[in-house]
């Protein structure tokens, strides 16, 4: 992926968080990469698919809804 350096920004955030006692911000911050990796994967998958219009989504490619489930979240 192209914009994999997001991914180690908000890896360097968390590590800070945890390593200063914010475990909320911690939290947060792990939800949010969840977040922006599910959004990378299917804006990814959507760019390989030709002829798929931007907004469409196929309901399993980047489900942040399954990405949640096991957290409690969905």
């Amino acid at each position: 992926m192209q914009h994999d350096w997001l991914i180690d920004v908000l890896t360097d955030l968390k590590a800070f968080a945890e390593a200063n006692g914010m475990g909320a911000s911690a939290t947060a911050i792990d939800d949010a990469t969840l977040v922006m990796l599910a959004e990378m994967t299917s804006l990814s998958h959507r760019a390989d698919q030709a002829g798929s219009a931007v907004g469409d989504h196929d309901g399993q490619t980047g489900s942040v809804t399954y990405l949640f489930a096991g957290r409690g979240h969905a």
